[in-house]
């Protein structure tokens, strides 16, 4: 999985990057609440140079919802 996006998530739910995983979803995580979603579309908005929407936010819910969104915005996610 791509690095960078493992430091982010990690950093913003207070997790061990080893604990990042595309099956990873909110319901896993107990720090995963509303504040903490918004700070992770401001690290992803800032780290990637996009611009993320309602409807995009929605979606994630979850490591892997987070890299569909990310891939559709067209953020590069190669190691």
């Amino acid at each position: 999985m791509n690095k960078r996006l493992v430091a982010i998530l990690a950093e913003v739910f207070g997790l061990r990057e080893s604990e990042i995983h595309p099956g990873l979803e909110k319901a896993d995580v107990g720090t995963w609440d509303s504040l903490k979603q918004m700070d992770l579309v401001v690290s992803l908005e800032k780290e990637y140079g996009i611009a993320l929407e309602i409807p995009d936010i929605l979606r994630m819910m979850s490591v892997a919802g987070i890299l569909a969104v990310l891939e559709e915005k067209g953020v590069a996610l190669g190691n």
